[in-house]
């Protein structure tokens, strides 16, 4: 609530410095001023820098959700959360938080993405060289590599059953591994503070600021120790850094695809707009900047500017054959 001053009390003891100006006219000037004040406070004249994100997630909501915390509720609650996050309730904690943030840290945190990593053997036909020996004959032979005749003579173009010591032949052998690749499956984005846990799901949930109402929570909110280091979910450009309103301290990624990730609530970032970063990269440090109810990072994710739950790009996967060299075939 804002101090109040007794601006009436304060003319009208002034007015005696101004003895030909009566006090009925300070009164009135008083009023003037004060309705004049709050005509500008609601044209909407004072900066709001929540207004920037909540523009951006208010077009991206799924279902046309008209606003990034959308109240269940009454107008006037709706107004009251918006103000709450344009002044942030944890003001008096972040010069603790950038105190205590470690910068003892890697600049890269080795993450494995790999799901899972099998190589698969594909059955076909190999070519088996045969030098004829004495004694042999194209039925021994075909016979003996569980091959028809008439295939081995067409495909060394034999004419006749005539064979000669020492010939070179090229029995085509059906086999099942005829070919070997190594198949890994990988997610494209990985879990953006290790060990964390998950304190508020992407959806609609309780206001963490008011118990009686419904708010629509854009991302997944993972707790963690101020200073914990936040990774890069996947490898992408820096297209953001610095304050973004209730968010606090921010940074954004483009990936490849469309994909867009936000990291927020940080207590320092360590990266700069235009930085290339790979899978892994510490790009800032888990805080409770901007509006916040404790220490976590608020992560969300889009794709080509859409919103989408977080925990279903984490569950996403791709599949990456690769073909492994010939190798001899047993027995061959």
């Amino acid at each position: 609530m804002l101090p109040v001053i007794r601006f009436h009390s304060f003319f009208v003891s002034s007015s005696r410095f101004l003895p030909q100006v009566p006090d009925i006219l300070f009164v009135k000037i008083l009023r003037l001023a004060t309705i004049s004040l709050l005509v500008l406070s609601g044209t909407g004249l004072l900066a709001n820098p929540f207004q920037k994100i909540h523009s951006e997630i208010n077009e991206s909501l799924p279902g046309g959700e008209p606003g990034m915390f959308r109240l269940f509720g009454s107008q006037s609650q709706e107004s009251e959360i918006h103000k709450l996050f344009s002044v942030g309730v944890n003001a008096s904690g972040e010069d603790e938080e950038v105190e205590l943030a470690s910068l003892d840290l890697p600049k890269y945190i080795d993450v494995s993405p790999v799901v899972s990593n099998t190589v698969v053997h594909e059955s076909g036909i190999v070519l088996k060289k045969y030098t004829v020996q004495k004694k042999d004959n194209l039925s021994k032979i075909a016979r003996s590599f569980s091959i028809e005749l008439a295939k081995l003579k067409k495909h060394n173009g034999l004419n006749s059953d005539q064979l000669k010591i020492g010939q070179v032949l090229e029995v085509p052998v059906q086999v099942k591994n005829a070919s070997s690749s190594r198949v890994v499956l990988k997610k494209i984005f990985i879990l953006p503070v290790p060990q964390s846990r998950v304190t508020s799901r992407y959806g609609r949930r309780v206001d963490p600021f008011n118990k009686y109402n419904r708010v629509y929570h854009t991302g997944l909110d993972l707790a963690a120790k101020v200073g914990a280091p936040v990774l890069s979910s996947a490898d992408g450009e820096v297209v953001f850094t610095g304050r973004n309103g209730g968010y606090g301290n921010s940074v954004t990624i483009q990936h490849k695809n469309g994909y867009k990730t936000v990291y927020a609530h940080c207590s320092q970032i360590l990266v700069e707009v235009g930085e290339t970063v790979k899978m892994g990269r510490v790009v800032a440090l888990v805080g409770r900047t901007g509006t916040a109810t404790g220490a976590h990072l608020h992560f969300e994710v889009f794709r080509n500017g859409k919103i989408m739950n977080p925990e279903s790009a984490l569950s996403i996967t791709e599949k990456q054959v690769t073909r492994l060299p010939k190798s001899e075939v047993a027995g061959m």
